[in-house]
């Protein structure tokens, strides 16, 4: 089987590329050729044997910035997109495409799954006006006629995710959860945990991610505070962060490599995650399998796995939850510990490739 995956970018390693590099790399093993077309991409060491395709010219896909120039660099990425994918989708026999705007961007020559992360939206702006609502509101209905003229085979990896999916497009999407580097992330090294009470929040500093409630959260516990992910200087909800943080034990190590953010998960007593519904799915397990305690916002999509099966803190109370487990450590680390388990057993990657290998098929799972 030719399997064609297309991502938008390949520049910024985080977890949608990771999904992207474990599936593609389980489909090699299993004997598929595999190509990536991406309107970016970077030289990371999770790239190397695999055959990543770009335009002549790459596009920055821009993060953060809003308005015209937001839309402007999204128009860019498809048009990239597009250009790539009807000189390539030729050659293979499905397309696995992951994320906005890639869904868009190919063109309805081949059968498609799509790997679909989250329903698009744009997360990473703060509040918006009430004329950009009204614009995302035709854009939605917009995304909608597009994706079912398509007619894709949708995959998502939990049940919240697969509610939102149908509450959208109004057909049901497969369910397949996405694999752990839990061996990887179970591996201690001899790291040992502060002195000092801490706080992790993985995560690219952004208003949806919720850094601004761990700052508030934690102000009275005493405790220090790692932000780690991606984040822009200049950005004006980065700059409020950074003026919250003065005179505290605040610690901004921006995008780090897996084995140092392995590293720092051993330092740390708890990993937070009171995101706004956008991403973190990997995150929260991947502090578990490093046997930290950790709490989840309701509006993750992750969180009805961690409800379901005791796993960890699932509340929007995240200084009352801090404060808990700070006064019960043992307890909510033996938690963790359990949580561990869970993830070595449950969310392997081989299953996640496995189950994705068979809908690339066209079969069922």
């Amino acid at each position: 089987m030719k399997v064609l995956i297309v991502h938008h970018q390949m520049a910024l390693y985080g977890g949608a590329e990771l999904v992207v590099v474990r599936l593609a790399n389980y489909l090699k093993e299993h004997g598929h050729k595999v190509t990536i077309l991406a309107a970016s991409s970077s030289v990371h060491s999770e790239y190397e044997g695999l055959d990543i395709v770009t335009p002549s010219k790459e596009c920055k896909w821009c993060l953060w910035d809003g308005g015209l120039k937001s839309l402007q660099s999204i128009y860019q990425v498809f048009l990239a997109l597009r250009h790539l994918g009807t000189t390539y989708v030729d050659n293979f026999d499905v397309v696995n495409v992951h994320n906005f705007p890639a869904v868009w961007a190919i063109p309805k020559r081949k059968r498609i799954v799509w790997m679909c992360n989250e329903v698009p939206d744009l997360w990473h702006r703060g509040s918006t006006p009430r004329v950009i609502n009204q614009l995302l509101n035709l854009g939605r209905l917009a995304d909608k006629a597009i994706v079912c003229s398509k007619q894709p085979t949708a995959v998502v990896p939990d049940v919240q995710s697969a509610k939102c999916f149908e509450t959208r497009y109004k057909f049901l999407p497969e369910i397949i959860p996405y694999g752990i580097d839990g061996e990887f992330f179970s591996k201690r090294l001899g790291t040992e945990r502060n002195k000092v009470f801490t706080v992790i929040q993985p995560a690219m500093i952004s208003p949806s991610k919720g850094q601004m409630e761990t700052l508030k959260a934690t102000e009275k516990l005493n405790a220090r505070v790692m932000f780690v992910g991606h984040y822009e200087l200049r950005h004006p909800y980065t700059l409020e962060l950074r003026q919250n943080s003065k005179g505290r034990d605040v610690i901004f190590f921006g995008h780090t490599n897996r084995e140092e953010l392995r590293k720092l998960y051993y330092t740390a007593h708890v990993a937070v995650f009171p995101g706004k519904g956008q991403g973190s799915w990997l995150g929260p397990f991947e502090a578990l399998s490093a046997g930290v305690p950790m709490v989840v916002s309701p509006n993750l999509n992750c969180a009805e796995i961690i409800r379901q099966n005791n796993l960890g803190t699932v509340t929007y109370d995240l200084p009352k939850a801090l404060n808990v487990i700070k006064d019960n450590y043992p307890e909510y680390q033996a938690q963790a510990l359990r949580g561990r388990e869970f993830v070595l057993h449950e969310l392997t990657w081989d299953k996640f490739g496995a189950q994705m290998e068979k809908i690339l098929k066209g079969g069922d799972r």
